[in-house]
């Protein structure tokens, strides 16, 4: 490679106008040398010395996809690729449109190179469907697995992405949830995964009473193992459907009620409000037009609750995340209120 040989006095000067004119070329090292720093040049400049030096080029770093493939896909592909993607433990979930199907491996092995944590690159087949709401995927770059060990506040858990539903983007509800959680509660979570809220929770609240019902056994499988691997004693994995398991052994049970299934929450509101005691807390999650989002889901609590024949407050509610450019997440926490007059 040729170097410019320079004074150091002069090095940053030079370095300047080097880049200015286009003479510097990124990727290999700049060299120092007793009095002088050589930078790596395309050609002569000035008065100044060049010499040779055996110095290999470095590997480019890039920090977003688009980078890592340009050069890779055409202009015309970099403008369709979607540049958003999850990524769970170490296994990254990326949609591809079906324009880019046959560059699939191209972009899985850049999204690598980029993330160096990731072993996996997992593609998108389909939305979230069937009754437990998981998501076919197929392994398009790095080792070809499912299972992966993710971390949040102090809690790790092993979930296979391709049999359970898991969504990283609800992890500082889980914070909230548990920072709002009073000593020696009792707890009821509904629809609960491989066990991410009760895990939150327990981490913080070991004197808690956790219920954990979840009807996907292999979800039940997993949160068996999280809830050993954390040491977290206070959690009862339960299987079954939420509304038998309820009904059937926990009616006014809980100072607090979750409900983290925002796509058919509104149709076990008649649970929740039978688990909870007189006063006790029901965080309500649900999709809402982005129009007017809390009078929507409000409007599904009120109707719940006057058909369960109680009373309700809203305590507090907030917009989780966008889900579509005209629907967000909500969450209404509410104060349910069992002796009406």
């Amino acid at each position: 490679m040729i170097y410019l040989k320079v004074p150091r006095r002069d090095g940053e000067k030079t370095r300047r106008e080097l880049i200015q004119k286009g003479l510097f070329v990124g990727g290999y090292p700049i060299l120092n040398e007793g009095d002088f720093v050589l930078f790596p040049v395309s050609g002569p400049f000035g008065d100044c010395e060049t010499v040779e030096r055996d110095e290999v080029k470095r590997p480019i770093h890039h920090d977003r996809l688009k980078d890592a493939l340009s050069g890779i896909l055409s202009e015309q592909e970099l403008e369709t690729l979607i540049g958003s993607f999850d990524i769970i433990g170490d296994i990254a979930i990326i949609e591809i449109p079906d324009a880019l199907e046959s560059r699939e491996v191209d972009i899985g092995n850049a999204l690598l190179s980029v993330h160096k944590n990731l072993k996996t690159v997992l593609r998108k087949l389909g939305p979230m469907e069937g009754e437990f709401r998981v998501r076919r995927v197929k392994p398009i770059a790095g080792e070809d697995r499912m299972t992966t060990l993710y971390k949040e506040s102090g809690v790790l858990m092993e979930l296979d992405v391709a049999s359970v539903y898991f969504s990283v983007r609800l992890s500082h509800e889980r914070k909230r949830i548990s920072e709002l959680v009073k000593p020696n509660e009792r707890i009821l979570a509904l629809f609960a995964g491989v066990g991410p809220f009760p895990l939150v929770i327990s981490k913080t609240h070991p004197d808690a009473e956790i219920i954990a019902i979840e009807l996907n056994p292999d979800a039940v499988a997993f949160m068996e193992k999280n809830i050993a691997r954390n040491k977290a004693k206070n959690i009862k994995a339960v299987l079954g459907d939420a509304r038998k398991v309820v009904m059937a052994g926990y009616r006014d049970y809980a100072d607090r009620v979750l409900m983290p299934l925002p796509k058919d929450a509104h149709d076990f509101l008649d649970v929740a409000y039978a688990g909870a005691r007189d006063g006790g807390m029901v965080h309500f999650y649900t999709f809402a037009g982005i129009s007017d989002p809390f009078r929507e889901a409000a409007e599904k609590a009120e109707s719940a609750a006057k058909a369960s024949g109680v009373r309700i407050e809203i305590a507090s509610q907030r917009i989780v995340r966008p889900y579509s450019p005209q629907t967000v997440q909500v969450v209404l926490d509410l104060i349910v209120r069992k002796h009406v007059t």
